[in-house]
């Protein structure tokens, strides 16, 4: 990790979570994970030890500058994959895992909300009750590149609610390559237009606190740190949880 005066970073060989330390905000700029390599012994971190070295990443907000209480996120995270042609692409976590969830990944995972509560009140109630309303389904919606597959799926359901828990149990290893086309028309849809690209924010108080230890290297040997604040491998050990 790497605590610096205007960033605080986070991982091994790569850095993949980046916290910007601003004059009056704090951000989180970037969390990626897909290219492995946030633990030196280059395993790709997933799941819950995605969640854990995010929080990592706070915790250092906090020990370092405890009157940063609030982060605000710009980072575009998602489910990145390569196509034909070395082309990349990705299903951003604000869109595509609201569609397949009724909320967005950080706000299950970290409790966040919009910077406008009374915005985000609004798009709550959506989520809550859109997704069952079948007024919310339009007769006919394109599917692009999965209309074979999909179109069939849409016809026979009654709301998009229902539509998408056929997807998910049909073509959960595929869901998101076969949403790239048309998730965010769905979420336009189910929203109203709702405009749901607002600054977010996590209140990071409410989170768990973590340290970062220096592990053992190969045959007991303790790996040396590269710099006074760095450390090369993450090892999350909880150290308090938020309201202790």
């Amino acid at each position: 990790m790497k605590v610096e005066p205007q960033q605080i970073q986070v991982g091994g060989r790569n850095y993949c979570v980046n916290i910007a330390l601003r004059v009056h905000d704090t951000y989180l700029t970037w969390l990626s994970t897909d290219e492995g390599g946030c633990e030196l012994d280059e395993k790709t971190i997933r799941g819950e030890n995605t969640i854990r070295m995010v929080d990592l990443a706070f915790s250092l907000v906090r020990q370092h500058h405890p009157e940063r209480t609030i982060v605000t996120l710009l980072d575009n995270s998602g489910v990145s994959w390569e196509g034909p042609r070395r082309r990349k692409f990705k299903v951003n976590f604000l869109g595509g895992y609201l569609l397949l969830h009724r909320k967005t990944w950080y706000e299950e995972k970290f409790g966040a909300t919009m910077e406008n509560d009374e915005r985000y009140a609004i798009y709550r109630q959506m989520a809550d009750h859109h997704f069952d309303d079948p007024a919310k389904k339009r007769d006919n919606f394109s599917f692009g590149s999965a209309e074979k597959e999909l179109s069939p799926l849409y016809q026979e359901s009654r709301t998009w609610g229902e539509f998408l828990e056929k997807f998910i149990a049909k073509y959960a290893k595929r869901k998101y390559e076969m949403m790239y086309d048309w998730y965010r028309q769905a979420v336009y849809d189910i929203f109203d237009g709702l405009e749901i690209n607002q600054n977010w924010k996590i209140d990071i108080q409410r989170r768990p606190m973590y340290r970062c230890l220096a592990q053992e290297g190969g045959r007991g040997k303790t790996r040396k740190r590269r710099s006074p604040t760095y450390y090369p491998i993450p090892s999350f050990f909880v150290e308090r949880t938020a309201g202790e």
